[in-house]
């Protein structure tokens, strides 16, 4: 029988149609409670009556709705206490959401799930925290980690993109929350964290620390705050993500850390002093992390180390060079990227080098000394030769206004100069290694 005050029927789920996406609700409300995911094993929010009542925080870590009152639900309308209005609809009885134990009777699921989604696997169900979800590197792992039944919650600045990530990822069959974060604020990364184990029914499984952004120009001529934002982002964002997520991983005796650095981490990038800064101290953090959990044996912390890839992160990045920014070729597909970060997820490596450039640039960092000054000499003859643009702090103190996606376009483009630059660092390179080696048989 249909509750003639909130039009919902006995046994039967319903979810929130959040068009407006003012609120997160993702979860489905079932006899009168309401439910973040399928297990059903805490209700995190009940009706009394027509007054839904709703344990939230925000980003901060602050109560979202006073004294717990969300609204009124009526005739399958949400009226939130701030005037806003959202439908609800009943979920088909097919949806991947698994039936509670106790719930009645549904009618039975089709003997092949109507999504590509895996049902079995070492990441189904696993609880999974991704930074920096809302384009490049983030978005594909988001991807990856969803078509492999991982449940999701995606963290970033922009919370319009971020929901689209939710839509992408839920579209696989997946469980999924959109949490707007900003790393370089540790109230919002404990919040994060605490969000995250709520979902995770007290686990969290697996930290991709991910979100990222960067500056370029010359070292005085770049403000000191745009310095300080990417080492608060690139660094600092990374530790607050590790602060936050071991002591999960301690209590419950397991968790794999995986953390995206860069080629970056072995060879300086000059004219992105804070960028190289930030990565090669990164691998000093994620080094002294693997001393100090040697008594966890099932804890990982795993490093990703990619080449240049077609991300965004060129076009939206901060550009203090009067110069327009291209990436130097060869440039890889993201999604290289985001299966290491799977592979690691199922079985942990301590390091994992994606794309040859990156391999080559580890091998050169140890054998040739002065591959910074050669790298410094092509970066600017590469300046000089780009066309001239304006001065942009991109998207280092807010969320950018361009297309936002997995690739940056790049690997399109008809220009051949990136990868002749691209050609010219790998033959200088592979010269001065052998030259080096001559020198050492003699």
């Amino acid at each position: 029988m249909i509750d003639q005050a909130t039009g919902m029927k006995p046994g039967e789920r319903y979810r929130v149609e959040n068009i407006e996406r003012a609120h997160q609700f993702p979860g489905f409300f079932l006899d009168g409670k309401y439910y973040l995911g399928p297990e059903l094993l805490t209700a995190v929010g009940w009706l009394e009556g027509t007054t839904f009542i709703y344990d939230s925080l925000d980003a901060q870590g602050e109560p979202v709705f006073p004294d717990r009152v969300a609204g009124t639900l009526e005739g399958l309308r949400l009226m939130l206490v701030d005037g806003t209005a959202l439908e609800l609809s009943r979920l088909d009885p097919s949806a991947l959401l698994a039936p509670a134990a106790d719930a009645v009777e549904q009618a039975p699921q089709p003997a092949e799930p109507p999504r590509p989604a895996p049902i079995k696997g070492p990441l189904r169900g696993k609880v999974v925290v991704i930074t920096g979800a809302s384009s490049g590197i983030g978005r594909a792992a988001a991807h990856a980690f969803a078509c492999k039944g991982a449940r999701l919650v995606l963290a970033a600045r922009d919370e319009e993109a971020l929901f689209d990530v939710l839509d992408e990822c839920t579209d696989c069959g997946t469980d999924a929350v959109a949490i707007t974060t900003d790393v370089s604020r540790s109230d919002q990364v404990q919040a994060l964290a605490a969000q995250a184990a709520e979902f995770g029914h007290g686990r969290i499984d697996i930290w991709v620390n991910n979100a990222g952004v960067g500056a370029v120009g010359n070292f005085e001529d770049t403000p000191l705050e745009a310095h300080e934002q990417v080492i608060q982002t690139d660094l600092i964002g990374y530790l607050r993500g590790a602060h936050v997520a071991l002591p999960y991983f301690k209590a419950q005796r397991s968790g794999t850390l995986i953390n995206t650095l860069s080629l970056g981490s072995w060879v300086a990038q000059p004219y992105a002093a804070a960028y190289s800064a930030s990565k090669f101290g990164l691998r000093g953090l994620t080094d002294a992390l693997r001393g100090e959990l040697t008594e966890f044996p099932d804890i990982h912390v795993c490093d990703i180390y990619p080449a240049v890839m077609d991300t965004p992160g060129f076009r939206d990045g901060g550009n203090y060079t009067g110069h327009a920014l291209t990436p130097p070729g060869p440039v890889y597909d993201p999604e290289m990227v985001a299966k290491a970060m799977v592979a690691c997820a199922i079985s942990p490596r301590a390091h994992t080098t994606v794309g040859a450039t990156a391999r080559l640039a580890h091998l050169a960092s140890f054998l040739v000394p002065a591959l910074p000054l050669i790298s410094g000499w092509l970066t600017r003859w590469g300046l000089h030769h780009s066309p001239v643009a304006g001065v942009s702090s991109g998207n280092l103190f807010e969320p950018p206004s361009g297309r936002r996606s997995v690739d940056g376009g790049w690997r399109n483009r008809k220009g051949h100069t990136p990868l002749l630059v691209g050609a010219a660092v790998l033959g200088i390179i592979a010269g001065l290694v052998i030259t080096r080696s001559q020198r050492r048989r003699r």
